[in-house]
Formats: structure tokens, C-alpha cells, sequence
């Protein structure tokens, strides 16, 4: 009987992405203290806010040590630091309280925009809205409409701009504007991301590096628009016979990195001979190296490299 393979585990996120949320949990651990010490008013939840303070500073300590983190969870957090936002307002006893308070909302929501994509990011902030409304009818205070209207609209007006922001930001920074690939810098982070899911799961993880022959060449004969015409056919072509789960990226002029997820040496031989089926007039040398567990990527790359010479050298002395 075939055995079903057992599920991926959870993507992990960026490095960055956790320190910045470590680093919002600390400083929303240390306002929590500062507020249980210097109180807006003798009624404010003093007790409250100490606890709060405590949980923000461990949280944030142990997200600073943590390696490697489920994007799941960052989700997860934002969401639960939404639903204490939203018990904190509805602990609030004046309606300043309240309004003060309430822009702490643009913690989560901030980091939301930035991090998370466009869908996300809406999600979160209808929690948000959700959650602020919900704490202001329990607590019971004076003009409560009105300052939901006004806070919701200014959180929710400078997330969506952050997030349109980022987003184009994301666009310029990870993509090759030519063929409109990974990035050598956005490679590396999914190389990355690939490392750590195979350091958990033990399956086999393959790397190539795709050289053009003779690009030089063409660029000097036929001109750079026929260069770049050529680099993006190849690449369409490679896209089109590539599976879902490969990477495919440009390192640099004519130089392309595929990396392939559960991929031994042998297998990534047969994703390569499907790339040159797929483009019979393109002329290119190809390297691979499997990943060996505990090495790094530049170690990786390094033998990639190696095995790509080592086959340019014997088509050049055939």
C-alpha cells in the first residue's frame, strides 16, 4: 500500500518579521509597566496594565530566541494582541482612557500593513474595528460612536497607505524588472526559508545555477534588446516547465538559480532535462549540488558554482 507522505510543515517567516514583532512586544511591555505606574486616572486598571506589561516583555524575550518562527503564528499574535487591546478599552474608565488607548491599535495594525499581504491586512483591521467597537460597548463610556469613528478611520486610513506602500516596495525590491523573477537578495530568503524547513523535515533539497552560453555574443551582435528579448523567452519557457514548488531566480546578467524543494540530485536532473525541452533553441549550462544538512547557502551555492564550471569546462573542451 502506498503510504501518504505526511503534510508540510508551516512556512516560517522572515527573520525580520520576528525581530520587529519581538521588538513591538518589548516596547508594549515596558508602556504596560510605565502606565501601571503612572496611571492616567485613580480608577485606571493599574493591575491591568502591570500584567500586560509583564506578558509583553516575556513574549517579546522569547521571540528574540526563537530561530525560526510559523508565519501562522505571527498571525495568531497580531490577532491576540487585537482581542487584549480590546479587553484592555473595555477596562477603561473615562472616555481619554479610552481614546488614548485606543491608538495602541496602531501596533498591530502597522505591523499588519507592512508584513502581511493586502487580504491580511484587511482582516486584521476589520478584527481590529471589530474588537475596538466591542471593548467600548462594554465599557460603557460617553460618546463611544464617535470615538470609534474617529480612531478606526485614522488607524485604518494610515495601514491601508503603509500597505499599498510596502507592497510596491515589495514588488521593486524582490523582482527583477526585466524578466520579473526573484532577486538575487529575495532568492536568498526563500533559499533560506527552504534550509530551515529541511533542517525540520529531513527531505532532500536541490540547488542549480542556469549560465547562457555565449550571451556575450549575442548582446554584441544583435544588440541588447535581442539580449534581453532572449533572457525573457528563456525565461517564460523555464516558468512554463517548471512544478509549483520550484524557485526560479536571476543571479545576475545571464546567470539564473533554481532552487527545488524535496528534490534529491537525481530528480533535479529530471526538472533540468525538462527545462531543455522546453527551450531546444537556448544554449545554457546548467551546475546542481544537493543541500547537505548544517551547511548554509553560501557554502551551497559555492558547490553549485563548482559543478557549473566543471560542466562549461568539459563543453568547452568537447
Amino acid at each position: 500500500m502506498k503510504k501518504t507522505p505526511p503534510p508540510a510543515p508551516a512556512a516560517s517567516a522572515a527573520p525580520s518579521e520576528t525581530r520587529v514583532l519581538a521588538r513591538s512586544c518589548l516596547f508594549a511591555g515596558v508602556l504596560g509597566l510605565m502606565t501601571a505606574a503612572v496611571p492616567f486616572s485613580p480608577t485606571a486598571p493599574r493591575g491591568l496594565s502591570f500584567l500586560l506589561g509583564v506578558a509583553g516583555l516575556a513574549l517579546g524575550t522569547v521571540l528574540l530566541r526563537l530561530r525560526a518562527v510559523p508565519r501562522a503564528a505571527l498571525h495568531v499574535l497580531v490577532a491576540f494582541a487585537t482581542l487584549v487591546l480590546s479587553a484592555g478599552i473595555s477596562a477603561c474608565t473615562t472616555s481619554a482612557g479610552a481614546a488614548v488607548t485606543s491608538y495602541c491599535f496602531l501596533w498591530p495594525a502597522m505591523y499588519a500593513a507592512w508584513f502581511f499581504s493586502r487580504r491580511a491586512a484587511f482582516a486584521h483591521l476589520l478584527l481590529m474595528g471589530a474588537g475596538f467597537a466591542a471593548g467600548l460597548a462594554a465599557a460603557g463610556l460617553p460618546s463611544a460612536a464617535q470615538t470609534w469613528a474617529f480612531a478606526s478611520a485614522s488607524i485604518g486610513a494610515v495601514a491601508v497607505t503603509i500597505n499599498s506602500l510596502a507592497s510596491r516596495l515589495r514588488v521593486l525590491a524582490d523582482r527583477d524588472p526585466l524578466t520579473g523573477l526573484l532577486t538575487r537578495s529575495a532568492f536568498a530568503e526563500a533559499a533560506d526559508r527552504a534550509l530551515r524547513l529541511g533542517e525540520r523535515t529531513g527531505r532532500p533539497v536541490s540547488l542549480a545555477l542556469l549560465d547562457l552560453d555565449a550571451f556575450k555574443a549575442v548582446n554584441d551582435r544583435d544588440g541588447h534588446q535581442a539580449g534581453d528579448h532572449l533572457l525573457r523567452t528563456l525565461t517564460r519557457a523555464w516558468q512554463g516547465a517548471l512544478r509549483r514548488s520550484d524557485v526560479l531566480g536571476r543571479y545576475g546578467g545571464d546567470e539564473f538559480v533554481l532552487l527545488m524543494p524535496d528534490t534529491d540530485r537525481v530528480a533535479a536532473a529530471g526538472v533540468l532535462h525538462r527545462l531543455r525541452q522546453a527551450t531546444p533553441d537556448g544554449s545554457w549550462t546548467s551546475g546542481t549540488a544537493q543541500w547537505q544538512e548544517g551547511e548554509s547557502f553560501d557554502s551551497w551555492l559555492s558547490r553549485t558554482d563548482a559543478d557549473l564550471y566543471v560542466h562549461k569546462r568539459a563543453r568547452q573542451s568537447a
